[in-house]
């Protein structure tokens, strides 16, 4: 039976931050969710209308996202991802799904993304949460973003 869909398992994520813009591949995240859009609704209704309102869709709000790490003092990602938290900065974030092994380039501050591997991205400001501390669990932090963009998917070419 043929494989449907892409796993979770092989996804990486890098995350484009600074004043001169660097890549950084993102070491062990565990989740992420780019979280879903609003629209305004714009009431179109004429006045005759006796029964039901009708509206067209306005702008669309980016959604509300976060990353989940199971936070690592000696993973040098996990400190630069909660250092750019705390600070509120805005930063492209690059998924690279598990249906490709490709790397995005950074070239004179312009992520180029290998059309042979499916990517999703986006631009959000990031936000520092209180990291979570559980019986038999690994501390954690859920870094929450709120999206300055839609989320762009672009599709693997080719098989």
């Amino acid at each position: 039976m043929a494989k449907k869909g892409v796993l979770g398992n092989g996804t990486n994520v890098w995350i484009l931050h600074g004043t001169v813009p660097t890549l950084t591949k993102m070491a062990c995240i565990s989740e992420l969710i780019f979280g879903d859009d609003s629209a305004a609704e714009v009431d179109n209704t004429c006045l005759e209308e006796v029964e039901v309102r009708t509206n067209d869709y306005g702008l669309s709000t980016p959604g509300e996202g976060s990353l989940k790490i199971n936070t690592d003092p000696n993973n040098a990602t996990h400190v630069i991802a909660l250092d750019l938290a705390d600070r509120k900065e805005l930063v492209g974030i690059y998924v690279g799904w598990g249906d490709g092994v490709s790397i995005p380039a950074l070239t004179g501050g312009i992520v180029e993304l290998p059309e042979d591997r499916t990517w999703s991205w986006c631009t959000a400001i990031l936000r520092k949460n209180s990291v979570v501390i559980g019986l038999d669990a690994l501390n954690n932090h859920t870094i929450p973003f709120k999206r300055q963009s839609k989320v762009t998917d672009e599709f693997r070419v080719g098989l």
